[in-house]
């Protein structure tokens, strides 16, 4: 190694590169300027990477079994009150799962988008019944019914009767129906509508039911026995004679499922249920009210077994007929119903009207030749 002095200092003419100055400062000679230097930078974020990946894998699947419990509840029959109320979450429960694998893209987590994708194939698949269209809108409109849910008489009469008249409703099935409601109701023409009433109105109570039909109506069951019913609501039976047949008409209003009721919501299902596979295979019959149940609960999957939805047939998709008034949720449930056998329906829906909780339903149906 040769040693000199440079401007005070020394230099080493030795093989490593390195230039010692004034002052002991060394010098990289081939690096030119002073560079950061990111090795360490590097290993930690390599490091950190797959962590941070495991993490949102467990979110994704912490996410993907929540969704998944909720909508598997449907095949759950239960009497709890959680239960109840969570097997009405499953438009959310497909929502969600769509939503989920629209992130697992997003974020590139390909081996998560597997179950998934699998979970969403099954949600799909329950779900997609109610989006296909089975109606004969051809066919002639030979009865036509609507079922409102009044709300204790407090419904708006002037609207309801003007969607009685705009779908030329035959027969109008009043839950929750009082004394003051049916005169609000004639005040608006019901009298001259209708010709026909039968069942019972009470005051200040939701067990009330009127059937209001322009075609002759003859009493089979007036349905007032609670203890036959399994609910505390007046559900009668009765024969509608329309110009083209007779029509079995029941009407259904069980107990609500609240906390602590639904006992009597389930056995009220179970009635109706128990009455439809009483009835003649062959008569035609219309099942119409609130049902306070949906197709997430398997006690009305039972009772509407071989019969026809309406607004199921019509492919009407996610239907909502409550919450409305009085609530600050946005609708969400499908809980009144008209259920048939042996009819086409020509066409459904649902009508929302002011100073009531739920919307009402109608639909369209041809009776077949006899």
């Amino acid at each position: 190694m040769t040693v000199r002095e440079v401007d005070g200092g020394l230099d080493t003419g030795d093989d490593t590169g390195v230039d010692t100055g004034v002052g002991g400062a060394v010098e990289h000679a081939d690096d030119g300027p002073d560079q950061p230097d990111h090795s360490a930078e590097t290993d930690l974020d390599e490091h950190r990477r797959p962590r941070h990946g495991r993490w949102v894998d467990v979110a994704i699947g912490v996410v993907l079994v929540g969704l998944g419990a909720v909508g598997a509840l449907r095949w759950y029959d239960s009497t709890a009150y959680p239960v109840v109320v969570l097997q009405t979450a499953g438009p959310f429960v497909v929502v969600g799962l769509g939503l989920l694998a629209v992130a697992t893209l997003v974020l590139r987590r390909w081996w998560m988008l597997l179950p998934v994708v699998a979970v969403l194939a099954v949600a799909v698949t329950v779900a997609a019944p109610a989006f296909r269209a089975t109606t004969s809108p051809k066919a002639e409109r030979d009865l036509t019914v609507m079922s409102a849910n009044v709300w204790i008489g407090e419904a708006n009469a002037v609207q309801l009767m003007e969607a009685v008249r705009y779908h030329s409703v035959d027969v109008l099935v009043l839950t929750e129906a009082t004394p003051a409601m049916l005169r609000r109701l004639d005040a608006e023409g019901a009298t001259d509508y209708f010709s026909q009433r039968e069942g019972v109105a009470r005051a200040g109570t939701f067990t009330g039911t009127m059937v209001l039909s322009r075609y002759p109506l003859t009493v089979i069951d007036r349905g007032a026995d609670p203890a036959v019913q399994g609910t505390d609501s007046v559900q009668p039976e009765l024969d509608v004679t329309a110009p083209e047949g007779t029509v079995r008409l029941k009407v259904a209003h069980p107990t609500a499922p609240l906390r602590g009721d639904t006992e009597q919501w389930r056995a009220g299902l179970r009635a109706l249920d128990s009455w439809k596979q009483r009835l003649d295979g062959d008569e035609l019959l219309v099942m119409a009210g609130d049902f306070n149940a949906g197709f997430g609960h398997p006690g009305f999957r039972d009772l509407a077994a071989g019969l026809e939805d309406a607004q199921r047939t019509a492919g009407q998709g996610w239907v909502r007929t409550w919450p409305f008034a009085g609530n600050r949720l946005p609708a969400f449930a499908a809980l009144d119903h008209l259920l048939s056998r042996g009819l086409t329906v020509v066409a459904a829906g649902q009508v929302a009207y002011n100073r009531a909780d739920h919307a009402a339903v109608w639909a369209s149906y041809h009776l077949p030749a006899r």
